[in-house]
């Protein structure tokens, strides 16, 4: 069982602590020796308060690929700019790496299924959730 609960956060790894690690320990020289160090970077810098401005802190993606949007929310998230930002999110990060995975695994393609799905006038409306 360890083996594949270590496997499943190899991403975590690879995607948040190397990058941190790198930024504090190589030079600017150095840097360019590690392939995709700068790709992953600027692939987080997605989650930037720049394109993020307008949503409410509570409602934004997170690098956990989880959008916290309670049902009573959902017209303001689908409504508002919580929607144009979370797609601008996801439109940088897919720009900068398409294979990109969230901590959960999700895909963007996957996040932008759960956001059409969330904000349509179906069953699903309101359910943001990405299993």
């Amino acid at each position: 069982m360890a083996v594949p609960l270590l496997s499943k956060h190899k991403l975590v790894v690879i995607l948040i602590l190397i990058p941190l690690a790198l930024s504090c320990f190589c030079t600017a020289g150095s840097a360019q020796d590690i392939p995709g160090k700068e790709m992953i970077s600027d692939a987080l810098r997605c989650f930037s308060s720049k394109i993020f401005s307008g949503c409410d802190e509570s409602y934004r993606l997170t690098m956990n690929g989880n959008l916290n949007v309670p049902p009573e929310a959902t017209d303001l998230f689908c409504n508002g700019p919580c929607l144009t930002e979370t797609q601008a999110v996801l439109h940088c990060i897919n720009n900068v790496l398409s294979d990109f995975k969230f901590f959960n695994e999700a895909t963007v393609r996957d996040m932008r299924s759960a956001i059409n799905a969330g904000c349509s006038y179906t069953n699903l409306r309101g359910n943001f959730n990405v299993g």
